[in-house]
């Protein structure tokens, strides 16, 4: 018997430099628990890379450490081991970023409102992070007026405050202000969960137009699956701490193997009452997540997991690929091939 995953419409990626690498980062942050002070573990291993000109979507349930992921790609957190490798050079992952890493990467956040200084005018907003990177002000002036166009400002907005704006173009302002500095990498940290669904289709758009115009590499997060399907090229799953899956966005909708993955798509609401989104809903059992201060040993999806067994509690599974740039970390696909449980597995055909 032989488990076929591939999908045979998926046409052939072309080959691109990898812009972002992320080589087995973790990060840990002390809690106070009582009197006892421990270590909550909120990234565990994460190895993951970004092509360049193409969007890496991350996504999994609050508190799988995708946000925090995002911050030590951008420096606002220092990762407790690992490396990142940024256009061909390592980064501090520890330290002091240098000048030049900081301008090639950008990072958009959650809240539109929060992220301006509601003081500042929408051109001296996006005019700041020029001025702190010592720009000349002839070219600060040129590049406010052109980042506005891009992003659909009109030029009148200039003279205007943050409470004047919509939550869509105060986005738009953070979108502008990020493109500002012409970075190579934007980190979107949930960008456009704070807007109406109308919205957020208009802002995901432009990130499209944009990413060709500019030549812009994505790491997209967010808990909307059908937003991280529509934007991403790849998608990395994240449980606890851990990458669990990943792989072509196409690939890994029509045939997700790891069961929490299957849970999650299994949780997308489908507006036909008579089609199921997956062929089988029990197959795994959403149960309670653990907490992060003390997450399950071996697989820590086991808790959650139908088709956990013994070596699930005893051995921690490793990443294994089981077809062409599709990983994933569960003891059901061992290195070598699959066993008879992957039968009860949908989305898998065999043949």
């Amino acid at each position: 018997m032989t488990i076929t995953t591939e999908n045979p419409d998926v046409s052939t990626p072309k080959s691109r430099h990898p812009v972002l690498e992320i080589l087995d980062v973790s990060k840990s942050f002390p809690v106070r628990d009582g009197f006892k002070t421990r270590s909550l573990s909120a990234v565990d291993h994460v190895s993951l890379s970004v092509d360049e000109g193409t969007t890496l979507g991350i996504v999994g349930e609050s508190g799988c450490g995708k946000s925090t992921l995002a911050r030590i790609i951008v420096g606002l957190h220092t990762a407790s081991n690992g490396e990142i490798i940024f256009d061909g050079k390592q980064i501090s992952t520890t330290g002091k970023r240098d000048r030049a890493a900081v301008e090639q990467m950008q990072m958009v956040f959650q809240d539109p409102s929060s992220a301006l200084n509601p003081r500042a005018t929408i051109s001296e907003s996006i005019a700041f992070p020029l001025r702190v990177q010592g720009v000349a002000a002839d070219e600060i002036d040129r590049r406010v007026a052109k980042v506005m166009a891009d992003v659909g400002l009109p030029s009148n907005y200039a003279g205007n405050y943050p409470h004047q704006l919509s939550g869509g173009q105060r986005q738009r302002v953070n979108i502008a202000r990020a493109l500002a500095l012409q970075p190579k990498l934007i980190v979107l940290d949930e960008a456009v969960s704070a807007l109406d669904k109308s919205i957020q289709a208009q802002v995901l758009n432009l990130l499209e137009d944009l990413q060709e115009e500019y030549g812009l590499t994505y790491v997209f997060i967010s808990h909307d699956l059908n937003v991280i399907e529509y934007i991403s090229d790849r998608i990395a799953v994240m449980y606890l701490g851990q990458v669990v899956e990943s792989g072509a966005a196409s690939d890994l909708y029509e045939h997700p193997l790891h069961p929490y993955t299957q849970l999650l798509f299994s949780s997308i609401p489908n507006l036909d009452p008579d089609e199921s989104r997956r062929d089988d809903p029990e197959a795994v059992d959403a149960g309670e997540i653990p907490s992060p201060l003390n997450p399950p040993s071996g697989c820590r999806f086991r808790t959650r997991c139908s088709f956990a067994h013994d070596r699930c509690a005893s051995e921690a599974p490793v990443q294994v690929e089981v077809s062409s740039g599709h990983t994933v970390a569960c003891h059901l696909y061992p290195e070598g091939g699959a066993r008879d449980l992957v039968e009860l597995l949908p989305g898998v055909s065999q043949q």
